[in-house]
């Protein structure tokens, strides 16, 4: 069980590497069954982006082990604009054993099993990574959002930055090229939903592939119960589960974690180096 929260909180760390509107918002729909195209789809779908301050849920991670998928039991937690908190839990006595919590200032990776954190500047993962993804392009992954890499908002002007082509006759694929990356979104003209984004590293052949399913209504929106995340490279692809049940929204206020004073502060490469060894 410990290695397997190792692995956990390691593969955290990589997605966070690679990778605003109030309840006035209207739902697109379909209409008389009208498929939308273009920038109208792309309306359409902003207008479906989940849609909330504050965001609660049980959470299911399932990881790929040498012996067969493994899952473990937590909570997602964000904090529009403010934090996202995962928390994994021991299983049977449900206590907390490590956390990783993102803000857009800093990286928190909390190891309770071995009472040791790391508490990182954003500053210098993107020195230590060379990217300069930053909190709102991993959230816009979290909720099932458009993005544009670099900046702390989507807006309607950034449209026409995008390329859209014809996947078939459900989808539409809307594309955006920069110097590092290049950015893939695949819409739906049936739910006017986006229903997957990947990032891939320009000329390198890793990726990262965020897909979405399942969308159920919390409060006044949606959103998707069912992510799965691929990790790819030239040669073979990794595949991290995320399963949502007892979604709530704007129930509770986040507050960032306190760190207990007992514990080990270590550098983010010694907490990496000892989660691949150990």
């Amino acid at each position: 069980m410990k290695k397997y929260i190792k692995t956990a909180l390691y593969l955290g760390v990589v997605v966070v590497m690679l990778s605003a509107c109030k309840s006035s918002k209207t739902v697109s729909t379909v209409d008389n069954g009208i498929r939308l195209k273009g920038g109208e789809l792309l309306e359409a779908v902003i207008n479906n982006t989940p849609d909330f301050e504050s965001f609660s849920s049980r959470l299911k991670l399932t990881l790929p082990a040498r012996r067969g998928d493994v899952s473990l039991s937590g909570y997602l937690k964000m904090q529009h604009d403010e934090l996202i908190q995962i928390s994994l839990l021991i299983p049977i006595i449900r206590s907390e054993a490590a956390r990783i919590e993102i803000s857009p200032d800093r990286v928190l990776v909390i190891d309770r099993m071995n009472k040791r954190y790391a508490d990182v500047p954003v500053e210098e993962l993107h020195t230590m990574f060379g990217t300069d993804i930053n909190f709102a392009t991993l959230q816009a992954l979290f909720t099932n959002s458009f993005f544009v890499a670099g900046k702390t908002e989507f807006k309607r002007r950034d449209f026409s930055s995008f390329r859209a082509m014809p996947m078939s006759a459900d989808n539409i694929l809307f594309t955006r090229k920069s110097k590092k990356f290049d950015y893939s979104f695949v819409t739906s003209r049936v739910n006017n939903r986006l229903v997957s984004s990947e990032i891939g590293v320009a000329d390198t052949g890793y990726s990262l592939n965020w897909l979405y399913d399942k969308f159920v209504e919390a409060g006044q929106t949606t959103f998707p119960s069912d992510m799965q995340i691929l990790l790819k490279n030239s040669s073979k692809t990794a595949k991290v589960s995320m399963e949502l049940s007892r979604i709530s929204v704007n129930a509770q206020e986040l507050a960032p974690t306190a760190i207990p004073t007992k514990y080990q502060s270590v550098s983010l490469s010694e907490i990496l180096e000892k989660l691949k060894g150990e």
